[in-house]
């Protein structure tokens, strides 16, 4: 005969069977690119940003994952992968620009009487502090000169037709930038790629209320900066804009706690790289004792009428190592010059216009529609590009599957190694192995590149990118990190889940 429980037991047993049921969690989910992708893309979404990406196979162009590829996001610099792709399938890594140097005059008794003028070729490059052989640039013009026999000069050095040539700031830029280094105007004739650098000082214990040094470099620039200090502002910076009437800037040099600010640099664009590229040629002929002489002079003789002699040709770098500063550097005016030549390489003539044409029909080429990526300049800096996370990838996908495709690939930053992405955190797994171009606006923040995948023998190597836009600084998930993780798992994880 059955006995009934007391209740007191029967509730205990109920609980008892209750918490050995709450126990039974469910397996896991087994980590893999899917899964970690799903996880950060929720976080970011939850929070009202956008989160697209694609991965797809390196050899076979296999989409292997894809969360709102389609959706169309600024590129910002990723843009760069675009025009110097597209440059480089034109051109070849080996090509070079060359600048011609003339002399358009007479020789006479040591006397050189009459113009220097150059020949734009478009090169970025020239005068640049990154390249040795275009660092003498003025060097070389001033050897040719006194090899010549020249012991003094009468004239001037002229660009020929270069402001006809000039296309301005690229549409969708902002002004505010227009001012900086990292928004020069990218001119037919490009010296000292369009900068100069300034360095405000002031001693120890000085008057606040005095005007602060003022140091250009390189020192022959002419420039004009006016500069007012703010000593009580909210944070310390130093702000410039462009002056609406005539060439320079004017700056606020703020400091912040009733401190006067004692040191700060800043990196500016010129408008007339011409004046820059003359006065650094007069340098170097004075340093070599070829004084410039007054045009008071009368000459010593009769002169015959000018005849262009060639002097000297200034050669850039191979397009691959021009490339490579573009991407691993994100260089602006480097990404503008690379691509308008690309647009007269394809149509004959440099504009805005004509790169975008020039891109677009590039992009149809390679199979990629204008619903997936619309060209408006060659560096991101225009706000009217327009890209998606597929057409991204699939201009990195078609590149490998051509012959420049190292060159690119060479080109783009290496987490934890240099560029842009010289201080992500790698681990010994994923070390050397994630290259990316970065994009960077108001925002939005971009990624597209390659990883290769040491332990997966059907996939390894994959091209990828990702793109977040409406970030907020206060987000919990800040996209540099997202990146991190989602990079590294496409490294060291499956997939996708068994």
């Amino acid at each position: 005969m059955s006995r009934a429980l007391p209740l007191s037991l029967l509730l205990a047993a109920t609980a008892l069977h209750s918490g050995c049921r709450h126990t039974q969690q469910p397996p896991p989910t087994p980590a893999s690119v899917d899964a970690v992708a799903q996880g950060l893309f929720a976080t970011l979404e939850d929070e009202g940003a956008l989160a697209s990406a694609y991965v797809l196979d390196a050899t076979t162009g296999e989409p292997l994952y894809a969360h709102r590829e389609h959706v169309r996001l600024l590129p910002a610099s990723t843009m760069k992968v675009v025009s110097t792709a597209s440059v480089l399938s034109a051109l070849g890594p080996d090509f070079r620009f060359q600048t011609p140097v003339s002399m358009e005059g007479s020789l006479v008794e040591g006397l050189f009487l009459g113009d220097l003028v150059v020949e734009p070729s478009g090169d970025p490059s020239l005068g640049s502090w990154r390249f040795p052989e275009t660092a003498t640039a003025c060097e070389q013009v001033a050897d040719a000169l006194h090899s010549r026999g020249v012991r003094q000069w009468k004239g001037q050095v002229r660009v020929r037709g270069a402001e006809d040539m000039d296309v301005g700031f690229g549409p969708g830029w902002a002004w505010d930038d227009a001012a900086y280094a990292y928004s020069a105007a990218p001119t037919a004739f490009v010296f000292r790629e369009n900068v100069v650098d300034l360095a405000l000082s002031r001693a120890e214990g000085s008057d606040c209320a005095l005007p602060p040094t003022l140091q250009l470099t390189p020192t022959f620039a002419t420039f004009t900066a006016v500069v007012r200090v703010e000593p009580n502002a909210e944070r310390a910076n130093l702000s410039c804009t462009r002056l609406r009437s005539g060439p320079g800037v004017r700056c606020v040099w703020r400091s912040a706690a009733n401190q006067c600010p004692r040191a700060a640099t800043v990196k500016l664009s010129v408008d007339d790289p011409q004046a820059l590229f003359a006065a650094c040629v007069e340098e170097a002929l004075t340093k070599r004792g070829v004084p410039r002489l007054p045009f008071t002079l009368e000459a010593p003789g009769p002169l015959r009428p000018p005849t262009p002699e060639p002097l000297v040709t200034l050669v850039s770098p191979p397009l691959s190592e021009l490339v490579k500063v573009t991407n691993k550097q994100s260089l602006n005016l480097y990404a503008e010059r690379l691509g308008l030549r690309f647009a007269r390489e394809r149509g004959g003539l440099e504009g805005y216009t004509a790169l975008s044409t020039a891109l677009a029909q590039e992009l149809t080429r390679r199979g990629i529609p204008a619903r997936d990526l619309r060209p408006v300049d060659g560096s991101g800096l225009s706000r009217y590009n327009l890209a998606t996370a597929r057409g991204l990838a699939r201009v990195i996908f078609t590149s490998l599957r051509e012959p420049y495709g190292a060159a690119l690939v060479d080109s783009l930053p290496i987490a934890g190694v240099d560029g842009t992405l010289a201080t992500r955190p790698v681990t010994p797994l994923t070390a050397g192995r994630i290259r990316a171009k970065t994009g960077t606006l108001s925002g939005q923040k971009c990624f597209t590149g390659v990883v290769d995948r040491p332990g997966d023998a059907e996939h390894p190597r994959v091209v990828f990118a990702l793109m977040l836009g409406n970030m907020d600084e206060g987000t919990t998930l800040p996209a540099n990190e997202a990146f991190d993780r989602f990079a590294a798992a496409l490294v060291e994880l499956p997939l996708r889940a068994p």
